[in-house]
C-alpha cells in the first residue's frame, strides 16, 4: 500500500448492517456435539465409580465369595444405566425443537453406548486396582459383570424415550 492512499474502512452508512447469526437453523456447531458427547462419556465414568462403590460385592460392602451378591452386582450397575438413560433421553427430548436434532440425538445415544463402556471398564478397573480382589477358586467371585445385556439399558432406555417424545410431537402436529 502506498502512503498516499488511505485504507479501505468500508461504507460510511450508519447503522452497520446486521448480519443473521446462523444461516441455516438445521445445524448445530460442532462445539454442541462435542459437548453432548463428552459429557455421556464423563458421565459413564462417575457411573463406574459409583457402581464400585455401591454395588455388593464392591469396595463398600459385600462378601465376594457370597454367590447371593452376584446378581445385585449386575442389578446396580443396570439400576444406575436406568437412571441415566432416563436423564439422557429426558433432557435430549426436551430440546427437540432446538436447531441441530439428529447431531444432538446421534452424540447424545452414541456417547450413552461409549459411556456405558466406560462404567464398565471403570468398575471393574478400580475393583482391579483397589479391591475387593475375588478368590482364585471361585469363578464370578471378581468384580465383573456377569450380565453384559445391562449395557444395553442406558442407551436403549434414552433412544426410547427420544423416539416416543418425537412421535407425540409429530402426532400433535399432524392433529
Amino acid at each position: 500500500m502506498r502512503a498516499s492512499q488511505k485504507p479501505d474502512t468500508g461504507s460510511s452508512k450508519y447503522p452497520p448492517p446486521v448480519y443473521a447469526v446462523a444461516e441455516d437453523r438445521r445445524a448445530v456447531p460442532p462445539a454442541g456435539v462435542l459437548w453432548w458427547l463428552g459429557s455421556t462419556i464423563l458421565l459413564g465414568a462417575f457411573l463406574g465409580a459409583a457402581w464400585w462403590l455401591l454395588a455388593p460385592t464392591g469396595r463398600l460392602f459385600g462378601d465376594p465369595v457370597v454367590t447371593a451378591d452376584w446378581v445385585l452386582r449386575d442389578l446396580t450397575l443396570a439400576g444406575l444405566e436406568l437412571a441415566a438413560g432416563i436423564a439422557v433421553g429426558t433432557v435430549v427430548a426436551l430440546r427437540l425443537t432446538l436447531p441441530g436434532m439428529v447431531p444432538r440425538i446421534a452424540a447424545a445415544v452414541g456417547g450413552s453406548i461409549l459411556g456405558s463402556l466406560l462404567a464398565l471398564g471403570v468398575g471393574e478397573g478400580l475393583a482391579f486396582l483397589f479391591g475387593p480382589h475375588g478368590r482364585d477358586g471361585v469363578p464370578g467371585s471378581f468384580f465383573m459383570l456377569q450380565s453384559y445385556g445391562a449395557l444395553a439399558i442406558w442407551p436403549g432406555v434414552a433412544a426410547i424415550i427420544i423416539f416416543v417424545t418425537a412421535l407425540v410431537g409429530l402426532a400433535r402436529r399432524r392433529t
